[in-house]
């Protein structure tokens, strides 16, 4: 996969794919947001130019949370396959939380997983949060207690520790938006 066209096909794609979803926040922004940060943070705070991780930044979370069946989630696997091809699904699998399983369960897979994932898949997840931590600190869900966030930064910090060794300057903007999110959340 070459070229901004391609780029383009997939914001295109995520934007339908996420139409009607909002993030959780009182502003209620719409969901696709998350995505377009997650691609620009990679690229114009990361550094980062592989077509495969930005293209995979903007599908991220399609199948995770836009199918609602089994069979629903195999036909989206084979239209981003026919698509964007198989390196870019294969990225998007590995990023992909299987929503059949508990939400505890998951979770802590994203813990135990972290550092057998591919330097990409690591890339993008720190992204992902980076922009997540980001999102509490200027629109926090608005039905999550001071405790809940505080349970998501903490969890968040065990997941990125497990990822770290594969962008500097991603790690250490993590490091700084997780700082930025304590000093707002600790009881002072």
């Amino acid at each position: 996969m070459t070229g901004i066209v391609e780029l383009l096909k997939a914001l295109e794609f995520a934007s339908h794919r996420h139409r009607s979803q909002r993030r959780k926040g009182s502003r209620r922004i719409p969901y696709i947001n998350h995505p377009i940060q997650v691609a620009s943070l990679l690229a114009n705070e990361g550094g980062e130019t592989d077509l495969v991780l930005l293209t995979t930044a903007l599908l991220h979370d399609v199948i995770e949370d836009t199918v609602d069946s089994a069979e629903e989630r195999t036909e989206l696997m084979s239209e981003i396959s026919v698509m964007f091809g198989e390196e870019v699904l294969a990225l998007t699998m590995e990023v992909t939380d299987d929503k059949t399983l508990e939400k505890k369960v998951r979770k802590q897979l994203q813990i135990d997983q972290a550092g057998h994932k591919s330097v990409r898949a690591k890339k993008l997840k720190i992204a992902d949060k980076i922009t997540n931590l980001r999102d509490i600190i200027i629109d926090p869900p608005d039905w999550w207690a001071h405790e809940r966030i505080i349970e998501y930064m903490k969890w968040s910090e065990k997941v990125v520790s497990g990822l770290k060794g594969v962008n500097p300057a991603l790690e250490e903007l993590f490091d700084k938006t997780l700082a930025e999110a304590w000093s707002k959340y600790v009881i002072k």
